[in-house]
């Protein structure tokens, strides 16, 4: 049984860091989150069957902690953290991009976060939850909602991406037509 457990909480603990990280956007807090929740479900592993339900009952708590955490939490700054913590230069090597290269990609990231950060909380756990490769009866049970309304929130969200992310689209549109 407890080799179960450790090999669901190994193979469970990246997506769910990705998807709390999703909803957070700060990793430490993300992480947080998902060893709260972990411990949560693993306190009553004799009341679940977590190999088999494990992720779906993850998911659903990393869902309700990170909208509790986003509207109950007052936001805090942090003292160690200096205002270019993100600005950093990596150091070159082959692998690197080119600058231009990284500079669009940057830009592109940017966009991306700004567009999910403007979709409302629901709609981008479910844009999230579907671009992890969950069904979208996976995502109604996840965010407790019907299959159709999940489809609906994934609808909608797409649809806003493309619409704040059109500049970039039409670039690399241009860009691949030699235009």
């Amino acid at each position: 049984m407890r080799d179960d457990l450790d090999a669901w909480v190994k193979s469970a603990w990246p997506r769910a860091v990705v998807y709390a990280r999703s909803l957070l956007r700060e990793r430490s807090l993300a992480e947080d989150v998902v060893q709260d929740c972990f411990c949560s479900l693993l306190r009553k592993a004799d009341v679940y069957d977590l190999p088999r339900d494990g992720v779906r009952l993850l998911m659903t708590s990393i869902s309700h902690a990170c909208i509790k955490k986003n509207t109950r939490d007052r936001p805090m700054l942090s003292l160690s953290a200096g205002p270019d913590e993100g600005d950093a230069i990596d150091p070159a090597d082959r692998a690197t991009p080119e600058p231009p290269r990284r500079v669009l990609h940057a830009e592109l990231e940017s966009a991306i976060a700004k567009a999910l950060a403007h979709l409302p909380e629901e709609q981008r756990a479910a844009v999230q939850l579907k671009s992890m490769g969950h069904t979208l009866a996976e995502i109604a049970e996840i965010l407790e909602i019907t299959s159709t309304n999940a489809g609906v929130l994934v609808h909608r969200g797409r649809r806003a991406l493309a619409q704040e992310l059109a500049p970039f689209l039409e670039k690399d549109a241009d860009e691949r037509t030699g235009t």
